[in-house]
């Protein structure tokens, strides 16, 4: 398993992200790209609270600290509080039982306008974005998957740790058998015994800081863990991965995806039978993504960030 640095840009503002976006494959790391944010400022901890202290949220509390799934469906850890009541929490909370507003659409609690995502992107870039907030305690994990849209994430305060693995290796990221865009993997605690391919993957690691911004291509598998109290933002933009490229992936992981395919396409499309929701915001399985696709003629309709 070979694991070097987040690769850095070049230069540093807006003209060499344009240029990484219109590469498209390669993920890069800007450091201080958003370091002179409005943001920067009104994002942090404290000021959140004085502004915004009195919205009510929905957030996740007490989180299990380890593990690729949740113990029990992810309704079980949501509750319902004010905002100010939910930073007490983060302030406070021990890194093996985190907290997190995660998946928070940012326009609907925080003032949109103060993080700069359309000086950065053309025209055409910003088309139909897509812009969430990520607020939690120390401990917060986003686990390995990938994204149907190429992401801009943005640290305004505290630290992650970014990992990253390419669509063309996704065989290394053991998708899960009823869902290719959720891993089996544990970046931080990886079992070279259970997942063979792991020897010869390449994942690309680093921290990120306030004011960096990561540019992460559609369909790259990517792990985000908090390694202090952290506020973060995220803008997904462009079209989505083709149907055409999951299908390629599908063929490649062999008969035991297959089948569960089938499954979860009558299942879960047909009959229309609930799903658990035991990743971090579960996507639809691929099965029920596939009849949706014979419906609706869009396999990425009810996960698509946008919509």
């Amino acid at each position: 398993m070979d694991v070097r640095p987040l690769p850095l840009a070049s230069h540093h503002d807006p003209q060499g992200l344009r240029r990484a976006v219109r590469q498209h494959s390669v993920p890069q790391l800007f450091r201080g790209l958003a370091e002179d944010w409005p943001a920067m400022r009104t994002w942090q901890p404290e000021r959140l609270r004085e502004r915004y202290g009195h919205h009510r949220v929905r957030a996740l509390m007490n989180l299990p600290g380890d593990g690729v799934l949740f113990p029990q469906d992810q309704q079980r850890y949501e509750r319902d509080l004010s905002f100010a009541a939910f930073l007490d929490a983060m302030a406070h909370a021990k890194q093996d039982a985190p907290c997190y507003l995660a998946y928070q659409r940012a326009g609907d609690l925080l003032d949109l306008s103060e993080c700069e995502f359309g000086a950065l992107l053309g025209p055409a870039d910003t088309d139909e974005p897509d812009t969430r907030a990520w607020i939690g305690s120390a401990g917060t994990r986003s686990m390995l998957h990938a994204d149907l849209k190429d992401n801009l994430f943005c640290q305004l305060a505290g630290e992650k740790q970014v990992t990253l693995l390419s669509w063309r290796d996704s065989a290394a990221a053991y998708p899960f058998p009823d869902n290719l865009v959720n891993s089996q993997i544990d970046v931080c605690a990886p079992d070279l015994a259970a997942h063979p391919k792991l020897r010869d993957a390449t994942f690309y690691s680093g921290v990120v800081r306030p004011g960096d911004i990561v540019y992460i291509p559609r369909g790259c598998w990517h792990d985000i863990r908090a390694l202090t109290p952290s506020v973060s933002v995220n803008h997904w933009f462009g079209p989505a991965q083709p149907l055409a490229e999951y299908l390629v992936l599908l063929a490649r992981l062999g008969p035991r995806y297959w089948a569960r395919t089938g499954t979860d396409f009558v299942r879960h499309g047909v009959l229309g039978r609930r799903e658990e929701t035991r990743f971090f915001f579960s996507p639809p399985s691929t099965g029920k993504r596939l009849y949706q696709a014979l419906r609706t003629g869009n396999f990425s309709h009810d996960n698509d960030p946008s919509t």
